[in-house]
């Protein structure tokens, strides 16, 4: 402003302040009728749990997005808060338990496994049901629809194969190594999973996959579906969520070990949330419900529309000990292995349960497995409602021990609900 000059010379400079903290007009989203023109008012801040990166020269920042009153109108803010009830609800039970009481923290943690659909993108562009409503509405159920059930462990095609290679190196510019690739069980299907992480960070990388698959496919003459049930006949996409719990120090609250200790913590979390997905039944339900989604489950491969847990039914014996007075400990948390009867074939080792893939939510050694979520959702709904069920089963737990009950008869009674 001392310039003389009538247009005064400036300097352009970005002011660190708008990397954390945004505004925008919240009315354009989607929002519920929690914002209109006259009240518009949203504000962007960094979510600190998820590193931002940079992508196609555009620095990435992860964001709880809120209004001018603080409701959430995003998935990211709901996640957050989940996670802090967690955090509040997990160590209040670890003091309540007396076990792991050096824990700071606990997080949850998230492996997804992205299905999707993969054809020429001029079939697809040919099909303009498949265009506008993501899935076929007309047309004849091939001979043979899925009966052969070949592709599975074939080899993907070449172009596939290319195209799940080029967007593994994509993923793992921007900071997120893919682990599994391979073909799914219907024809043209396939999947790719990530390394496991914790949750937020994990929910902004599927994000991510879903942006860059579609991108990498448009190179090479493809087109990606991530539509629950493109096609009749054959299996729909999901996109299983392999969700735990952990502590800063290294305690997993759903997996059994072999201390004591670890194992009473891990009955106990486990009747947590039977406890959760017992009173919060439909909640659960509505996570997972959507136009495409409801056409998929229930449908041949995928779980059914009813949420229910499978913890095993070795561990389903033991529960039947603890109501009938048992201990929490006795839980043969045992991995074996199975004999081939061939000499030419080693042993192999087995789960600590046999594996469940109707269940909505199997347990899976060292996590449970939300098998419901759909291929086109954001992780961040049905996560945030798993973090809660949870939380919600660990405060009832707590208020039961800190009110004079025993551990044994807490979780005895939980478990025991009618």
């Amino acid at each position: 402003w001392s310039s003389g000059e009538a247009t005064k010379p400036f300097n352009a400079v970005l002011p660190f302040e708008r990397l954390f903290v945004g505004e925008t007009d919240g009315s354009s989203f989607p929002n519920g009728g929690l914002r209109a023109t006259h009240t518009a008012a949203a504000f962007t801040t960094w979510d600190r749990s998820s590193p931002c990166f940079v992508s196609d020269n555009v620095l990435r920042i992860p964001c709880a997005f809120v209004t001018h009153l603080g409701a959430a109108i995003d998935d990211k803010t709901p996640l957050l808060r989940s996670t802090d009830a967690v955090n509040r609800q997990g160590l209040r039970l670890l003091r309540a338990i007396n076990i792991g009481m050096d824990a700071k923290a606990i997080h949850p943690y998230l492996g997804w496994e992205q299905e999707f659909f993969v054809i020429k993108a001029e079939y697809y562009r040919a099909r303009p049901d498949l265009v506008a409503c993501g899935r076929t509405l007309i047309g004849k159920l091939p001979t043979r629809n899925q009966q052969g059930e070949l592709n599975y462990f074939a080899p993907p095609p070449s172009t596939v194969n290319l195209l799940l290679e080029n967007i593994r190196a994509a993923m793992l510019r921007i900071g997120v190594a893919m682990a599994v690739m391979h073909n799914e069980v219907a024809p043209g299907q396939h999947e790719m999973s990530p390394v496991y992480c914790q949750a937020s960070f994990s929910c902004d990388n599927n994000a991510m996959f879903m942006e860059v698959a579609t991108k990498e496919a448009e190179k090479l003459g493809l087109a990606v579906l991530f539509h629950e049930k493109p096609f009749a006949g054959i299996n729909g996409s999901g996109k299983h969520n392999n969700w735990s719990l952990g502590t800063d120090t290294g305690l997993n609250f759903f997996y059994p070990g072999k201390a004591d200790k670890a194992r009473e913590l891990f009955v106990t979390a486990i009747a947590s949330l039977a406890y959760g997905l017992c009173q919060h039944n439909e909640l659960v339900r509505c996570a997972v419900a959507s136009a495409g989604n409801d056409h998929r489950l229930g449908a041949q491969e995928a779980p059914p529309a009813i949420i229910s847990l499978y913890p095993g039914t070795g561990f389903e014996s033991h529960v039947d000990s603890i109501i009938a007075g048992g201990p929490l400990l006795g839980y043969g948390a045992e991995r074996t292995s199975v004999d081939p009867g061939a000499t030419a074939a080693m042993p192999a080792n087995t789960g600590i349960e046999d594996r469940n893939r109707t269940a909505p939510f199997p347990f899976c050694g060292n996590r449970f497995e939300f098998r419901a979520v759909g291929s086109s959702q954001n992780c961040s709904f049905p996560i945030a409602i798993c973090n809660t069920v949870m939380a919600s089963g660990m405060a009832h737990i707590s208020s039961l021990i800190e009110g004079g009950m025993s551990h044994r008869d807490a979780v005895a009674k939980v478990i025991n609900m009618k």
